[in-house]
């Protein structure tokens, strides 16, 4: 069976899949310790946030109980994206390509329930962190935020949520990397963070 996340992007990854790529894309290695954390792969924009001003792909690895509202880990993922050259990954970006993505998905999923939401009230924060302990081995100069999302999840409650937000930004060959750790489980040093940051601290970008 596939995920509720996999079946509403169906279309949109077999476009992706004949689309022109804009740039070489290196491999995406994600060292989650099992099976069970599942992936996808999107281009930028995506279909259901259109208005998104990254060009680029994103690579996501989703909790076991990603989709589960009573699981531990539930709505609980990664997700990495390379953008193309030049592309602005400031707080300011961050803060407003955030929005526009997850506005965008909320409504789109919510419309595929034949349910309405009001995105207005979305809110997204972030903090620069100095605690570079969590980052990718790979990329000691990456900067880092903790922030909050305040949004309605669609998938399984229809009801608003705050998710509890760790980025990383860095370049690999001149293009940005933007990666998230996301889960509505306040940070602390168990699952799910300690799988998340596990994730995060592994990651690379192959070759």
């Amino acid at each position: 069976m596939l995920f509720p996340l996999t079946r509403f992007f169906l279309c949109t990854f077999l476009l992706a899949a004949i689309a022109p790529r804009a740039f070489a894309e290196p491999t995406f290695i994600f060292e989650t310790g099992t099976p069970e954390w599942k992936g996808e792969r999107l281009d930028l924009p995506p279909g259901f946030a259109p208005d998104l001003g990254w060009t680029g792909v994103e690579h996501i690895r989703f909790a076991p109980g990603m989709f589960e509202a009573a699981a531990p880990d539930f709505f609980s993922y990664v997700i990495v994206f390379l953008l193309e050259p030049g592309s602005d990954v400031t707080e300011a970006a961050l803060k407003r390509e955030t929005l526009v993505y997850y506005r965008g998905l909320s409504k789109a999923v919510m419309a595929g329930k034949q349910q309405s939401v009001d995105t207005s009230g979305f809110t997204v924060t972030l903090v620069p962190s100095d605690d570079k302990s969590g980052a990718p081995t790979a990329t000691p100069t990456a900067t880092a935020w903790t922030g909050t999302l305040e949004w309605v999840e669609p998938f399984a409650t229809q009801q608003p949520q705050k998710l509890f937000l760790e980025l990383h930004a860095w370049e690999h060959k001149g293009q940005p990397v933007v990666l998230s750790c996301i889960s509505p489980v306040a940070p602390g040093l168990d699952d799910p963070w300690k799988a998340l940051r596990s994730i995060r601290a592994a990651f690379r970008l192959e070759p």
